[in-house]
């Protein structure tokens, strides 16, 4: 799908809040208090969108209630744009560039981008990496976020990385979780979350990772760093980290530390779906109806 074919169908305020009218109401309207099937709409001043009234009992329910789009003052045609834009740009988009290609506030266009952004990790934490699964840590921030050391007496924010594979060995699924240190306890909460207890993981025989896969009954083999082969067996994890700093980089210019999960959420959800090409807009419109409202308090 191009952005001409996505404005063809998304172009208009009418035909978004047909869309969103069928992912609330598949079927037909149901009143969620009487389970009514009548209503009629009612615009309230000060809203962009109308409510819908069931003509039972007077209960009244919302398009966005639920989802990124609650309570917003930007029209919906604005946001399905910027979530065609941030899911098909494999180098993102930052919030100045959709301020600047959307018309918008930067504070609005931030706050826009922030939510599109918690809907991808809201859907990356629905999935855990199974098969084989290579293990290691990385460092992200730059000389301006540390004292420019490397390895573990960096002030740079220590990241546990995740990539499952086929049985080709190329890459399927990744995931990276910035911590606040990688101690035992630490690494193991994020293993938990996100490796299937049942399978194999391949490390680089680091203490937490043996400790990791003792705790969740997996198996465990081990390339320590000085093997001749550790660059080849650990070639992916090394594309994957590299691509990743690439990202924050480039778009980011390796600023927002306070966002660097998200950052590293965005690129995750891009990269675990590499293969959709456009349809991955679908997927993310479909990921920012379903995921809960992120107000800028939270």
């Amino acid at each position: 799908m191009t952005v001409m074919e996505w404005q063809d169908q998304f172009g208009t305020e009418e035909a978004c809040r047909k869309y969103l009218f069928a992912q609330r109401w598949p079927n037909e309207f149901v009143c969620s208090k009487c389970q009514g099937t009548k209503y009629y709409t009612v615009q309230r001043t000060g809203r962009t969108l109308p409510l819908y009234e069931c003509s039972t009992c007077g209960h009244q329910a919302s398009l966005t209630a639920g989802t990124i789009f609650q309570h917003t003052k930007v029209a919906l045609r604005i946001w399905f744009l910027a979530i065609f834009f941030m899911a098909v740009d494999k180098g993102g988009k930052s919030a100045l560039a959709l301020s600047r290609e959307l018309g918008l506030q930067y504070a609005t266009a931030w706050l826009m981008h922030h939510k599109i952004q918690r809907a991808m990790a809201d859907r990356n934490a629905k999935y855990q990496l199974a098969g084989l699964v290579e293990l290691d840590d990385a460092y992200f921030g730059g000389e301006s976020h540390g004292s420019g050391k490397q390895g573990r007496g960096t002030d740079q924010d220590p990241v546990v990385v995740g990539v499952s594979l086929n049985e080709q060995g190329h890459p399927q699924y990744a995931f990276l979780d910035v911590v606040e240190n990688l101690k035992q306890e630490t690494v193991l909460e994020v293993l938990k979350r996100r490796v299937d207890q049942a399978g194999v993981w391949l490390s680089d025989g680091a203490a937490v990772y043996a400790a990791g896969a003792k705790a969740h009954h997996a198996d465990h083999r081990v390339t320590l760093s000085s093997d001749p082969n550790a660059p080849k067996v650990f070639h992916w994890m090394n594309t994957v980290i590299s691509l990743a700093k690439t990202f924050i980089d480039g778009t980011y210019h390796g600023r927002g530390r306070a966002r660097r999960q998200l950052y590293l959420e965005e690129f995750t959800y891009r990269f675990n779906r590499r293969y959709m090409g456009t349809r991955i807009a679908d997927r993310l419109l479909m990921a920012c109806v379903t995921s809960q409202p992120h107000p800028y308090a939270r």
